[in-house]
């Protein structure tokens, strides 16, 4: 099995390599973070350490949506196997934190339904209305909570 785990590894370009290597040594540091400072406190500090550039009109939408869904498996990859098992809420910060950083707009979604009479949580992120680090019928599953979380100049 490692030595499936490292054949597959080499297969990746640099860039998701350093990508994945990133994820594995982020995830835990959010979630510290996150414990510290709560969800907006952090929310603000990643826009300001990634703040929105001009966008390029060259890109392709769907080579954008494409890159953010690689984003997305690289950060499941690195929450499955790496040093921290991260919850949905830690790998979507993660996965919207790396798209800004790519300049690719999007936002996290958070929804809840019950299940067994327990209320579960559940967050993902989207673009344009796309879900990319999740199953495409998670609206579905999950009551979206709307308005509860305020839009910040740079966005969600």
């Amino acid at each position: 099995m490692l030595i499936s785990s490292l054949n597959k590894f080499r297969q990746l370009s640099p860039g998701h390599r350093r990508l994945l290597f990133q994820a594995v040594l982020l995830l835990p540091i959010i979630h510290v973070a996150l414990f510290f400072l709560g969800y907006y406190r952090l929310r603000r500090i990643i826009e300001k350490l990634s703040p929105w550039k001009r966008i390029d009109l060259h890109d392709p939408e769907s080579d954008r949506l494409q890159r953010a869904r690689d984003i997305a498996r690289l950060v499941t990859i690195a929450a499955q196997r790496g040093l921290y098992k991260a919850t949905c809420l830690r790998r979507s910060i993660l996965v919207w934190w790396f798209l800004r950083k790519e300049n690719i707009p999007s936002k996290i979604c958070f929804g809840v339904r019950m299940l067994n009479q327990k209320l579960e949580a559940h967050a993902w992120v989207e673009y344009q209305g796309f879900v990319v680090n999740d199953s495409a019928n998670v609206r579905e599953d999950y009551q979206i909570l709307q308005d509860i979380f305020p839009q910040t100049k740079s966005g969600l």
